[in-house]
């Protein structure tokens, strides 16, 4: 929503017909499957070889190669996912000669060492929620006794936005 509201065209992957179909919905032109790697050649090819300026990756292993490999030069990869991080996971510096930038996104840790800065963030969007640019995703909610059901149900990836508990 904000990428799209910022004007930008969007290239996304998701993992199920299903979730694609609701990407659609959205307003999103070019969806890709998440499962295969095919989707660096497909947008490779959407975009006339040139590939994208930005990558919002949250995807590990291969995927993470492969979206290094579709970033134009000067192309900016926002890395979301905590796996490679943790499993120290090697990507060599052969795609740094493009002029590329890599940063490594924890909000966890932005929350705890920058709080003015998340607090400031956090308010944007949150006017944006308020003015209507953006809306809440889709939730389905289990009860604090089903929290046992509810990362089962997180596991299968078939769910669309948010699974919620509640006390």
């Amino acid at each position: 929503q904000l990428a799209k509201w910022m004007g930008a065209e969007i290239f996304v992957t998701a993992g199920s017909q299903e979730k694609r179909d609701f990407l659609r919905l959205l307003g999103v032109d070019h969806i890709f499957d998440s499962r295969s790697l095919a989707f660096a050649d497909e947008i490779m090819e959407v975009t006339d070889g040139q590939g994208v300026d930005v990558v919002l990756n949250s995807l590990a292993g291969e995927a993470v190669r492969r979206n290094f490999g579709i970033l134009k030069p000067f192309g900016r990869f926002l890395e979301l996912g905590k796996r490679d991080f943790y499993e120290n996971t090697k990507i060599g510096l052969r795609p740094f000669r493009n002029n590329i930038s890599y940063f490594g996104i924890d909000t966890d840790q932005l929350m705890q060492v920058r709080p003015e800065l998340t607090r400031s963030l956090f308010a944007e969007v949150m006017d944006l929620f308020a003015e209507g640019v953006l809306h809440p995703l889709p939730y389905l909610t289990f009860e604090a006794e089903e929290v046992v059901d509810a990362f089962r149900y997180m596991q299968q990836a078939r769910h669309i936005g948010k699974i919620v508990v509640t006390y």
